[in-house]
């Protein structure tokens, strides 16, 4: 049986797994998979990954806006004031030089606030979602930990 875990949605996990290992075409079980996530309010996302991706307008774009209500969460006071803390501790999460990462603070914030798992695909770096998450004793996963998980196959 699966588990009822919640996820917290990096851009990265999403943009990985429509580009670039489990595309649409060829593993419609992922994302059948992600639609009963989505059903069962158990895949959240930060609306600043919604934000982030908007900025393409690309297919994956589309998919998530078609699901945006479904998936994305607006940004709560107790988002806010874990995402501040966050930035007190670990300002370089933020890429304030290049403009990346933006969303990134916003999903470890609401996965903490709310007690979920943050899906990502970035690799521990210097200061990266799995590093923070880590630190704070956040559960953090990939893709294929997801997948695993939940017990989806084709």
């Amino acid at each position: 049986m699966a588990s009822k875990t919640v996820y917290s949605f990096d851009s990265s996990a999403l943009i990985h797994a429509w580009n670039r290992v489990y595309r649409p075409r060829n593993f419609g079980f992922v994302w059948n998979g992600f639609d009963s996530l989505i059903t069962e309010s158990r895949m959240r996302s930060s609306i600043e990954v919604y934000n982030e991706l908007e900025k393409k307008d690309d297919e994956l774009f589309k998919w998530c806006k078609e699901r945006k209500e479904g998936i994305f969460v607006e940004i709560d006071e107790e988002v806010q004031t874990h995402v501040a803390r966050i930035l007190k501790v670990y300002p370089r999460l933020v890429d304030t030089v290049k403009g990346r990462s933006g969303a990134d603070p916003f999903v470890i914030a609401l996965a903490s606030a709310s007690k979920m798992t943050v899906v990502t695909e970035e690799q521990p770096g210097k200061t990266k979602i799995p590093d923070v998450c880590k630190a704070e004793t956040i559960d953090c996963i990939g893709l294929a930990d997801l997948i695993e998980r939940e017990n989806w196959h084709s």
